[in-house]
């Protein structure tokens, strides 16, 4: 009777050492997932791979302290040795950041071309309204000029103007200095309302040749993007993190709870 005590005890004993791995496994297997998905911010101090790495083998190694030796398998192992041998790689961005940097002085030029030519037509906006600001006082004056040469003249004796002398000098001068400066008044309003409507072509992209600039350097910037986000996770190592942390935890996964693995497979058995 007391033998059969024993032997149930012995195996609620092993039952639950074995549940016990088995959580211990399946929380190991989430944390990997989670670290293998992991990103970075790349700016300098801030979370690496190195600090990666260390919380890597942090968990690893409590895990296989909990886990004992006799359970880990020579697979779990071969993982585990891999994963550093494939992140101590150095990995070569170079070409990437020579491209990047060929994108950026194209985008630059672009980007300059666009305010330069936004200067130089606010430069002649403010030129333009300059000079109608003088036409305009030019004009008021002629027109008071003319104004006065035309009082003058209706002034003159009924002699004068029965010879047929309806004008003098003075307002047939005003009277054609009057429809010039009308004439280049006009000419000034068109050319600002044709200024006005480039500047808002060149700030809007909305018609060539600044569209056609826009939507190369809207494709430039997408092409940068991409090529940052390439040289990321190059350096951050993020196919192989992924690849890595997957296969170890796979072989976590595989190992037995039991110490009825088959021999051969458990590290302390070889």
């Amino acid at each position: 009777m007391k033998g059969q005590e024993f032997r149930n005890y012995k195996q609620s004993l092993s039952e639950t050492s074995e549940a016990h791995l088995n959580q211990l496994k399946a929380r190991t297997v989430i944390a990997l997932n989670r670290l293998g998905h992991q990103k970075f911010f790349d700016e300098p101090g801030s979370y690496s791979l190195e600090n990666w790495m260390k919380g890597v083998n942090i968990l690893l190694d409590d895990f296989e302290d909990k886990m004992g030796t006799e359970h880990l398998t020579q697979e779990y192992l071969k993982k585990r040795r891999e994963l550093t041998e494939r992140l101590s790689r150095p990995i070569d961005v170079s070409s990437i950041g020579r491209s990047i940097s060929e994108l950026r002085q194209e985008e630059g030029e672009i980007l300059r071309k666009f305010h330069e030519e936004g200067a130089k037509t606010a430069s002649k906006i403010d030129e333009l309204k300059e000079e109608l600001a003088r036409v305009s006082a030019e004009l008021e004056e002629e027109k008071e000029r003319l104004s006065s040469a035309v009082e003058e003249q209706d002034s003159r004796s009924y002699l004068g103007r029965l010879f047929g002398k309806s004008s003098t000098p003075a307002a047939d001068a005003a009277e054609d200095k009057v429809g010039e400066l009308e004439s280049r008044l006009q000419v000034l309003q068109g050319e600002l309302l044709e200024q006005h409507r480039h500047a808002k072509s060149v700030e809007q992209h909305s018609e060539p040749p600044w569209a056609d600039d826009w939507g190369r350097l809207e494709s430039l910037r997408g092409e940068k993007k991409g090529l940052e986000n390439e040289r990321v996770a190059r350096v951050q190592h993020t196919k192989e993190r992924e690849e890595a942390t997957g296969s170890i935890a796979n072989a976590i996964s595989a190992i037995p709870a039991s110490r009825g693995g088959s021999e051969g497979e458990i590290a302390s058995s070889s």
